[in-house]
């Protein structure tokens, strides 16, 4: 059954804040894979022509931790790099490249003078395909909140993310990992111009668990720039290319034949859906298909995967595959014996979660 509409306009989230020296605060968020709609998602195609996109959320999260301090300080860890940063929060602006993403929730929630000492880890590295920049922007937003002694919306917390990566640190991409890591679970995302409008699907627990074990990821071994992509799809939209925009259609409508899949059971039509869901997204862009990713491609399908595709902006990162499940245990062993990673799928059913050690 699918539960009701819930949607969002975007807004400044200054007007949340009522900054207070609090308790040392923590967060999660989980990664996603989508299943179809990717770069529907993407300006300026939701405000042309709206935008849907079926994803879900899967047990890898970002995690972090906040405290504020009352200097107007900061200090910053970021665990998976190895790197800590630290000075006043007007120097925010000089920190290393790397740690770019950590500023900007913090130039837009330290307010009033007040500093903070933020600590963030991430399941999945940047690059991965799994939405773990967002992801962690998403984290991070919901600690320093929590720190703040604030609640807040699942909703105002995605569109501050959005805000933060896309306005104020000017970085490309879409907007379907905010909103899959603030609500977790599996949705089906419509963007029409400025609002966000969230579908959960109610499924059946058999219907999950069977899901669960037909889905596997398989890691290319390599990362990539998903900007690089979103921008020649962008540029090649813009330009009326009628494949790219043809493409794009075709995403959107394949999101919502596979939704309805879900919500039938036909789980073995969804998985085959991926394979077209897969061709369809190789004509957005050049860059999105590699040559590992085609022979990839065939080593799973040979071995029995109905249809997969690549994770995220392409390029590199995981491929998602969905094989019947009699079939599921050769699909991963011929991706093994290839010499990739293939990891087992636990779906989120919480999405953003924020805590406190009181």
């Amino acid at each position: 059954m699918e539960a009701a509409k819930t949607s969002t306009t975007r807004r400044p989230v200054e007007h949340l804040l009522t900054p207070t020296v609090g308790t040392t605060a923590f967060a999660r968020a989980p990664m996603r894979i989508s299943f179809a709609g990717g770069g529907t998602d993407v300006a300026p195609y939701p405000e042309r022509e709206g935008g849907a996109v079926l994803s879900a959320t899967i047990a890898k999260y970002a995690y972090a931790s906040a405290r504020i301090r009352d200097d107007g300080q900061f200090n910053i860890t970021s665990l998976d790099l190895g790197l800590v940063a630290e000075g006043p929060i007007a120097d925010l602006s000089k920190l290393d490249q790397q740690l770019h993403l950590l500023r900007g929730p913090i130039a837009r929630l330290a307010t009033d003078g007040l500093g903070v000492d933020l600590r963030v880890q991430s399941q999945a590295p940047p690059g991965s395909g799994l939405g773990a920049s967002s992801t962690i922007v998403v984290a991070v937003v919901g600690a320093i909140l929590a720190a703040y002694g604030r609640t807040s919306t699942r909703h105002r917390i995605a569109e501050a993310a959005v805000q933060i990566e896309r306005e104020d640190l000017g970085l490309t991409g879409g907007t379907q990992d905010h909103y899959a890591a603030a609500f977790g679970g599996i949705n089906f995302l419509e963007f029409t111009g400025s609002e966000v409008t969230v579908n959960p699907l109610r499924l059946p627990t058999a219907t999950i668990a069977t899901l669960e074990h037909n889905l596997l990821l398989c890691h290319l071994g390599v990362s990539r720039e998903s900007a690089t992509i979103i921008d020649d799809q962008r540029q090649r939209y813009e330009n009326d290319s009628g494949d790219t925009s043809n493409a794009l259609g075709r995403q959107k409508e394949l999101a919502i034949e596979m939704k309805r899949m879900l919500l039938s059971g036909e789980l073995d039509s969804f998985g085959a859906l991926l394979a077209e869901s897969w061709r369809v997204k190789q004509a957005m862009s050049p860059l999105i298909a590699t040559p590992d990713s085609l022979e990839i491609y065939d080593v799973a399908t040979t071995a029995g995967a109905l249809g997969g595709k690549i994770i995220g902006a392409g390029g590199g990162g995981y491929m998602l595959f969905y094989s019947p499940f009699e079939r599921r245990f050769e699909v991963a062993q011929a991706l093994r014996e290839r010499g990739n990673q293939v990891l087992d799928i636990t779906l989120d059913h919480t999405g953003l979660e924020s805590w406190t050690n009181d």
